[in-house]
């Protein structure tokens, strides 16, 4: 007789490494979080840049769906190559360009507002922000 149940029915995903196709550099972090009642959570995605230790990691923001958390997270890596570009173009160095480099959060706001500025009609949602002091 054999079970019509398997372990892995209860997996439940709670993290994911966005890259750029299969052999692409990683770009973000995103993570699932469950607050609240047990029966009826609140779910939450935090997004971070990718670093080899946590540590190194910075915020990009909260979403609410693992789709608008994916969408902001491209949206932090077209923006911070686009900086980095500018800059570039100016001849800064590295030292200047770590002195002058907004928050990653930031960065998708200035990077949003500038394609909203151009014409471009976003078709991501805005990162959704909390107050929940995570």
């Amino acid at each position: 007789m054999s079970a019509s149940w398997h372990p892995v029915a209860n997996a439940q995903p709670t993290e994911w490494l966005l890259s750029q196709g299969a052999l692409g550099h990683s770009y973000a972090v995103v993570r699932r979080f469950s607050f609240g009642d047990v029966n009826q959570p609140e779910i939450w995605f935090r997004v971070v840049t990718w670093a080899p230790r946590s540590e190194a990691r910075e915020l990009i923001g909260w979403c609410r769906t693992l789709e608008a958390a994916a969408a902001v997270a491209w949206d932090h890596r077209c923006a911070a190559e686009s900086w980095r570009h500018h800059l570039a173009r100016r001849r800064s160095d590295t030292a200047t360009m770590a002195a002058q480099r907004p928050s990653a959060a930031e960065l998708v706001r200035f990077y949003r507002a500038a394609l909203t500025a151009q014409g471009v009609r976003a078709l991501r949602p805005p990162p959704q922000r909390t107050t929940m002091g995570r």
